[in-house]
């Protein structure tokens, strides 16, 4: 009994040492790609300090971007420098069979999957939030997050209090629970317009059961109700591309409440659905990848092969992604439930990878 639980320990050690390896070379490249592209930003109060900020918030995001191709290459190359060694045959010589590997790698794979769905369940949402509102305050002063998470919109005279925001399936964004203040140049309000819902085109907001109050002198004190309203804008759409968080960055909880306020509002929520979904298999997603690898990191042990097997390892694991994506895609335009096509490519490449163990 004592032996099995010592070399699962070492292979799991080997296979942790080879992802976290992995994970920093390709965290590091990711971020040097990110870093250079965000220089190109660099525009009034948002100097390099504020962007070396918004680089290490946003490094749980990235870390949990590159983790399954960091779990597939490290998984690959811990097993190969175990199987180059020979500890491999000496382990299965002693009795350890390929079950009790599987098993030993699977649980080390899990143990980071388990850290990073954490990571991003409790720290990347509020991480992603902030450093997109703080990014875009220090660049055009027109952002701010609220402390209780609204979103605070400075629009030439208009002051907006944001309290739901969300993206539709066409890549536009919706916004719920609006109180928008118009202000004179001392910045006392001289009309408030409540919304349900608005819309933003790029040019103009699109509001939505309205309440509108005037509160100047000159008026006598009255209330508007109506079923819409256009406002003009100087707001981009490349400013709400950076402020509202990407439904891939929210947490189960902050999907379950978006896709809840948009089904209220008779709004498309797929896209925060499939979302959903992906995060609820992102395990299974990992060690479907870590499966179908395997039995390449299971052949021989000379430096050759080890290449020609790390490549074609590397190669199924892109096939994976790929396919994940081209679900993701088709799953969006077929009629069908959307955690069908999230899950198919997990049991695709995972039965691939069980067939490929039991022929070796």
């Amino acid at each position: 009994m004592v032996m099995p639980g010592i070399l699962g320990r070492h292979i799991g050690r080997a296979v942790l040492l080879g992802i976290a390896l992995v994970a920093v070379l390709l965290l590091g490249l990711y971020t040097i790609i990110e870093l250079i592209r965000e220089s190109r930003a660099l525009t009034g109060d948002y100097g390099p300090l504020q962007m070396v900020l918004y680089m290490a918030q946003t490094t749980p995001r990235r870390l949990y971007d590159i983790f399954p191709f960091a779990a597939l290459i490290g998984t690959m190359l811990g097993l190969g420098g175990l199987a180059a060694a020979n500890e491999l045959v000496a382990m299965r010589a002693a009795g350890f069979d390929r079950r009790q590997i599987l098993v030993s790698v699977m649980g080390a794979v899990l143990l980071c999957v388990v850290i990073l769905m954490s990571i991003s369940e409790f720290l990347v949402p509020e991480l992603e939030a902030r450093a997109g509102a703080e990014r875009d305050q220090a660049r055009t002063g027109q952002v701010h997050l609220g402390r209780y998470g609204a979103l605070w919109l400075r629009d030439g005279e208009y002051m907006l209090r944001i309290g739901h925001s969300a993206w539709s399936r066409d890549d536009m964004p919706e916004f719920g629970d609006l109180i928008i203040y118009r202000v004179d140049r001392e910045m006392r309000p001289e009309r408030i317009i409540r919304a349900e819902t608005a819309t933003h085109d790029g040019d103009n907001w699109m509001l939505r059961q309205i309440n509108a109050r005037d509160l100047t002198e000159r008026v006598a004190e009255r209330v508007i109700f109506d079923d819409a309203m256009t406002l003009d804008s100087t707001l981009s759409h490349d400013l709400f591309s950076s402020v509202i968080s990407r439904p891939r960055v929210l947490s189960v909880n902050d999907l379950n409440e978006m896709i809840e306020f948009l089904e209220v509002n008779e709004l498309d929520s797929a896209t925060y659905q499939q979302a959903l979904w992906n995060r609820v298999f992102f395990p299974l997603n990992v060690l479907a990848m870590i499966l179908v690898s395997l039995p390449f990191a299971f052949r021989g042990g000379r430096h050759s092969s080890r290449g020609i097997n790390l490549f074609f390892g590397v190669t199924l694991g892109l096939a994976f992604f790929v396919l994940s994506r081209l679900a993701q895609g088709v799953g969006m335009l077929v009629p069908g439930p959307l955690w069908l096509s999230a899950l198919m490519p997990s049991l695709v490449i995972g039965a691939l990878g069980v067939i490929m163990l039991r022929r070796l």
